[in-house]
């Protein structure tokens, strides 16, 4: 399942500022997984493959009495996992275990790998998407879905840039990634007043993703441009990001949203 088709770069102009690259998203595509997704963004750009296993009896020398312990691998499209990989790791876990309901499985392990298909921009924001659907895919008891977005601070002038391929991280000054928690509530119309002086609020039928009021998580990179220059940013230009983000977040949730309806709705 894809996102409404946009094949032109940001250079062509055809991509706008706030304007995500085209979305896909499969699941299952890993049979022996316990639940697995493959996140896109643009047919030719960054792709991640995420498989979960578990949860399952933990290594008891991990294992918490309390809750289940997640554990990440990232690994990267060719080569031995570095710096970068152990640092996306930390931030990832952290992440989950702030939307997975570890409680409810005490000393066990919930394993997600990433692998890495291909890198174009966005990496961190992808993997972490990509990873939720994977739970989702699951069944792992979650109290939140997650949606993540990533965003550049232009070095040549005013602006932020939503989605960055890799170039345009190359030659930003700042990368920053946000992620959103949400959940999905039925689209309630107006209240409406009743004879009675009651007031009811019926429902359209309709399914909204509404996003937490805070960022679950952000996460801020120096760019290779503004490494060799000022890589400070003010408060106002945080703010701008994290408006940006939220944008780009509820387009991501929404994005999943219809796209899980479709994938996992029973066969006839």
């Amino acid at each position: 399942v894809q996102s409404t088709p946009n094949m032109k770069s940001r250079a062509a102009g055809g991509r706008e500022p706030t304007q995500l690259r085209t979305l896909a998203l499969e699941l299952s595509s890993l049979a022996r997984a316990d639940g697995s997704a493959r996140w896109t963004q643009d047919s030719n750009g960054t792709s991640v493959i995420a498989a979960v296993y578990g949860p399952r009896q933990a290594a008891q020398r991990k294992e918490n009495a309390e809750q289940a312990v997640i554990e990440i691998v990232m690994k990267p499209r060719s080569g031995m996992a570095g710096s970068r990989e152990r640092e996306y790791e930390a931030i990832i876990r952290q992440t989950l275990e702030g939307v997975v309901l570890t409680a409810q499985h005490p000393r066990t392990s919930i394993m997600v790998v990433l692998q890495v298909a291909a890198d174009r921009g966005s990496l961190l924001s992808c993997a972490l998407n990509a990873a939720c659907a994977a739970l989702v895919d699951a069944g792992v008891p979650m109290r939140r879905m997650l949606a993540s977005v990533s965003c550049v601070m232009r070095n040549d002038g005013p602006g932020l840039l939503l989605d960055p391929d890799d170039a345009e991280q190359l030659a930003a000054r700042q990368l920053v990634v946000m992620t959103f928690a949400h959940q999905y509530k039925p689209d309630s119309q107006p209240e409406q007043q009743q004879g009675d002086g009651s007031t009811t609020q019926p429902c359209n039928g309709k399914v909204i993703a509404t996003l937490d009021e805070g960022a679950l998580a952000c996460h801020t990179v120096a760019g290779q441009a503004g490494l060799g220059g000022s890589t400070v940013f003010s408060a106002d230009e945080l703010l701008d990001a994290f408006d940006i983000c939220r944008q780009g977040c509820q387009q991501v949730a929404n994005f999943m949203h219809s796209a899980a309806l479709r994938l996992l709705q029973p066969v006839a």
